[in-house]
Formats: structure tokens, C-alpha cells, sequence
């Protein structure tokens, strides 16, 4: 295994880890994201700086940054708030969908056109999202999990799309520090003195998440990303929820059931192809 692809693995391994961290942390979620997006911010900051990467930004930018840092405030949010309502497992399966909604809404973005076939694979994903979603769909306790999982990946999905060609003239880790900086800024109204740490372990699963899953994390993929093919950089996605659900049936003792690992499974099949359909259709 090179260098670039271990940096992958545990680049995901730390992305899935970040969900058990949010599940066996007692503080109130809006304060998970916002310490966890202001201590990434502080870190990429100071990986930028040793690195000599330039941080100035043009107001057209800072509007930019500003929008795509609300919501991914509110994608953490909704994750979070997902596995604390179900599970790790219904969580990142949830949320897992995104790369669908890039495809839904790429028209709307300027990209290529729906196909018949991108229909198909949302059936099929909706299929293998009932598999997921524990007990009766009547019962609102049980939609609330995967509803907000659904709603963490489709922000993230528009995130995507608009950090699309924000990439092509600017450093990752530039964009990174704004975005994390402005999503840990617009919730600071949110919260009060209840909601700071209290205990030792809290504040200290708050700096893992914030400093090891998210700066260290997002700076090794990058590292990684930039040595291997975007075929094998995307691969990694679909490892994210098998090293999350894994661990949460490690640490937490938390054990899907046959049902969820087989909605899971179509889940991650109909992203993959979906993702496939996306690179040929880009290479066309």
C-alpha cells in the first residue's frame, strides 16, 4: 500500500469516526458543530500559514464562503442530529445518498442533464432507504433519524455543487478555513453558558472531532487526492460508512440489523453506479 492510499484510509477511517465521537458526546449538538467547525477552522489555519497557502479573498468570495459555511453548518446540524435520533449506522447511510443529489440537482447548476437511468437509481436508492429506516413510517419517532440524515446529505450535496468550481482556482484548504470558520461563527448566537463543556472528556472528544476528524482528516485526503486518480479518490467514499458502522458496533455496541446492512449495501451500490454514470458522462 502507498503512501497516498494509506493516507486515504485513514483520512476515511477518521471521517467515519467522527460519527461515534458525536454519538458518545453528551453536549448539546449545536455545540459539537460549533466547536468542532472552529477548532478545524484554527487548525487549517495553521496548516495554511506553515504552508505558505495565501488566504486573501475577494468579496465575491466571501459571499460564497459565507453561504456554503451556513449550510454546512446546518449539514453538520442535521447530521448530528441524525445519529443522536437513530444510530451511527442510519446516520451515514442517510447521509450517504448525496452523491444522488449532486445528480438531481446538477441541472439546476449548469451541469449535465437528467438521464431515465439517474430515475432508476433513485428508485432503487429509496428502496434500499426503507430497508434503513427502522420500524413503521407512520410513526414520526422513527423518521426523525433518517429524515435528518436525508436532509445532512442533500446540504451537503448542494455544498458540493457550489464548492465545484470555487476548487478549480483555489486551495481546498483556503476554502476549508472559511467554510469552517463561518459555520462555527453563525451558531455562536445559538448558544449559551449550558452548553460548554462541563467535563474533561467532553472538551476533549470535542478537540478530537474538531482537530484529528475534521483538519487532520481533511488535510491527509487531500495529500492523499492529490497523488492518485479521482476514480480512486472517490472510491473512499463509500469506505466512510463501512469504517463508521463497523466502529459503532466496536464502541458502541451498536449492531444493524439484517435488514439495515442490506439496504445499506443497495445504498452504496446505487451511489456507486450513480457516480460511475457521472465520470462517463463528464469524459464524454
Amino acid at each position: 500500500m502507498n503512501a497516498a492510499v494509506l493516507q486515504l484510509h485513514l483520512a476515511t477511517f477518521l471521517f467515519g469516526l467522527s460519527g461515534v465521537v458525536g454519538q458518545l458526546n453528551t453536549l448539546d449538538v449545536l455545540m459539537v458543530v460549533a466547536g468542532r467547525a472552529g477548532l478545524a477552522a484554527l487548525g487549517l489555519f495553521a496548516w495554511a500559514r506553515i504552508r505558505g497557502i495565501g488566504l486573501r479573498a475577494s468579496r465575491a468570495q466571501q459571499w460564497r464562503f459565507l453561504l456554503i459555511g451556513i449550510l454546512l453548518a446546518f449539514h453538520w446540524t442535521s447530521f448530528f442530529l441524525s445519529i443522536r435520533l437513530s444510530s451511527v449506522a442510519v446516520g451515514l447511510l442517510t447521509f450517504s445518498c448525496f452523491p444522488i443529489f449532486v445528480i438531481l440537482l446538477g441541472p439546476l447548476f449548469g451541469n449535465a442533464r437528467m438521464r431515465l437511468g439517474d430515475f432508476v437509481l433513485v428508485a432503487v436508492l429509496m428502496a434500499g432507504l426503507r430497508l434503513v429506516v427502522p420500524g413503521s413510517l407512520d410513526d414520526a419517532s422513527d423518521l426523525a433519524g433518517p429524515l435528518w440524515g436525508i436532509a445532512s446529505g442533500l446540504s451537503f450535496a448542494v455544498i458540493q455543487l457550489l464548492n465545484h468550481a470555487l476548487v478549480q482556482s483555489e486551495d481546498p484548504v483556503k476554502i476549508s478555513v472559511y467554510q469552517n470558520g463561518v459555520a462555527s461563527l453563525v451558531l455562536l448566537p445559538l448558544l449559551d453558558a449550558s452548553m460548554l463543556p462541563a467535563s474533561a472528556s467532553d472538551l476533549a472528544q470535542l478537540v478530537f472531532l474538531g482537530l484529528a476528524c475534521t483538519a487532520l482528516a481533511h488535510t491527509l485526503f487531500i495529500a492523499g487526492m492529490r497523488r492518485v486518480s479521482a476514480q480512486t479518490a472517490s472510491m473512499f467514499t463509500y469506505l466512510e460508512p463501512v469504517y463508521g458502522i463497523a466502529l459503532a458496533a466496536l464502541l458502541l455496541g451498536e449492531i444493524p440489523t439484517p435488514g439495515m446492512m442490506a439496504g445499506g449495501a443497495i445504498i452504496l451500490g446505487a451511489v456507486f453506479f450513480a457516480a460511475r454514470r457521472q465520470q462517463a458522462a463528464s469524459c464524454s
